[in-house]
């Protein structure tokens, strides 16, 4: 036991299963993720599943439950602001990409994402990752939503409703494998049924709305883009989601494509233009309009280039966390493919290069993984993600901040989710390493606290381990 001044309390060490309705973490090094310094000797006072204080001085109310955690490291949860339930980053999770329904037909992988939902919950949390931001597929998301809701052992899950691609049906089906039977992607030529997507989320409880125009690589797409101009349907949607409180975030892999959004109201960037250099012009309209952009760096390299040449730079927590059967698909032998990595290569740092120059010019950067696509194991790829961007040359200590309260802002959750701050939800990470001194200590993971609750790494391997 400890003595503090007018009372004793009993100290136990991090993670204890231990549930009190006000708990100290003592001792640590907290680092917000509000963007400020890191403090010592800081105190996490938390009551039920709520933040109640947290920083040096904080005092400990008299029989609270003390937790030791001096020489470790506080940080908030991390939170992954674009993943896909509907996908496993198995090898056979996108016919249309990788075609080896020859050894897992699409059918039995549908039949295997859906028995391993609790399991790919389960990985998030494992790897730190205590919510994620859904963006784009069939109802199983909602469905997805609503298990981790009832789950201790789950990340909060928000949904982005979406997608809605700019192309007749017909092409759309062309382009995309129906998930057992849904659409994943929603297509949509007029303002009407723009508008009428932004309702259908709105009346299902999403929390913002996602749109894309992509030509996905198809020429038959490219041809369906050229006469039909997208402003209009993207305007309608924008406007519409704001009478709904409603914020639209937008698949951005094309500079102009991305400008004309800003400038239209989108409040975020899902990726990062990748074919042409940002302007001096787009970056002061990011500024002025405050859009955060999320690169997904980590896609690019690992999903495009690696798992063509197999020479894949796995991380221990990959391999540790991931749901078992997704990472050793990988491995998998492709069919012949005309070799496209050195047009990848060059995407891949032409969207480096950007991520990098927005960070420079002071444009907010937030963290996400595109997870769910081949290549992308649920929660240990935001890890994945965090090396890409320090490899372009962002810090990590601007990452942190990036992967937290910046996500959360993506989200439109800021107010309740992404700082260690009072009034928040008690979601966080004791460490074991600085994560600024090298962010792969944000993989040294102790304990995950996740409203309050508290869980050791060993409790949140996926239950699938055969």
């Amino acid at each position: 036991m400890i003595r503090l001044p007018g009372y004793v309390v009993l100290l136990s060490i991090c993670c204890t299963t231990a549930v009190a309705e006000v708990t100290a973490y003592a001792g640590a090094t907290l680092i917000d993720g509000t963007g400020r310094a890191a403090v010592e000797n800081a105190t996490v006072l938390i009551e039920g599943d709520r933040i109640v204080a947290a920083g040096p001085g904080v005092e400990i109310p008299e029989g609270a439950h003390v937790i030791d955690v001096r020489g470790k490291w506080v940080v908030p949860g991390l939170i992954d602001s674009h993943i896909h339930f509907m996908t496993s980053g198995r090898m056979y999770t996108r016919p249309a990409f990788f075609d080896l329904t020859d050894r897992v037909p699409y059918e039995e992988e549908v039949e295997w994402i859906k028995a391993h939902i609790p399991d790919t919950l389960r990985a998030f949390m494992c790897s730190g990752v205590t919510s994620v931001l859904s963006l784009g597929g069939p109802s199983l998301e909602y469905d997805a939503r609503e298990l981790a809701a009832g789950m201790d052992d789950a990340p909060t899950v928000f949904i982005g409703h979406g997608v809605i691609a700019h192309a007749p049906r017909f092409v759309a089906e062309r382009m995309i494998t129906p998930w057992d039977g849904e659409l994943t992607l929603k297509p949509a030529l007029s303002a009407e049924e723009g508008i009428a997507y932004v309702r259908e989320a709105a009346a299902q409880g999403a929390d913002l709305v996602k749109t894309a125009v992509d030509d996905r690589g198809s020429a038959l797409l490219r041809a369906a883009l050229w006469w039909w101009d997208w402003r209009e349907l993207e305007a309608a949607i924008i406007e519409e989601a704001a009478k709904h409180g409603l914020m639209v975030t937008t698949h951005a892999h094309a500079l102009e494509y991305a400008r004309g959004m800003i400038e239209l109201g989108a409040a975020s960037l899902q990726h990062v233009p990748a074919d042409k250099p940002v302007d001096d012009a787009f970056i002061e309209l990011a500024r002025e309009k405050g859009v955060i952009v999320v690169p997904t760096l980590g896609l690019r390299k690992r999903t495009f280039i690696e798992l063509f040449t197999k020479d894949i730079d796995l991380l221990p927590i990959e391999e540790t966390c991931s749901v078992p059967g997704v990472v050793e698909s990988w491995y998998e032998p492709l069919p012949p493919t005309d070799d496209q990595s050195t047009r990848y290569r060059e995407q891949g740092e032409m969207a480096a290069a950007n991520a990098k120059a927005l960070f420079d010019a002071g444009i907010p950067l937030a963290v996400a993984t595109d997870t769910g696509m081949i290549g992308l194991a649920a929660g240990s790829s935001m890890h994945v993600e965090l090396r890409a961007l320090n490899q372009a040359g962002i810090p990590a200590s601007y990452l942190i901040h990036a992967a937290t309260l910046n996500s959360a802002r993506v989200a439109g959750s800021e107010d309740r989710y992404g700082s260690v701050e009072a009034g928040k939800f008690a979601d966080f990470l004791i460490l074991s390493a600085n994560p600024v001194d090298d962010i792969a200590n944000l993989q040294a993971i102790e304990c995950v606290v996740k409203h309050g609750r508290e869980f050791g790494q060993e409790e949140l391997l996926p239950l699938d381990r055969e």
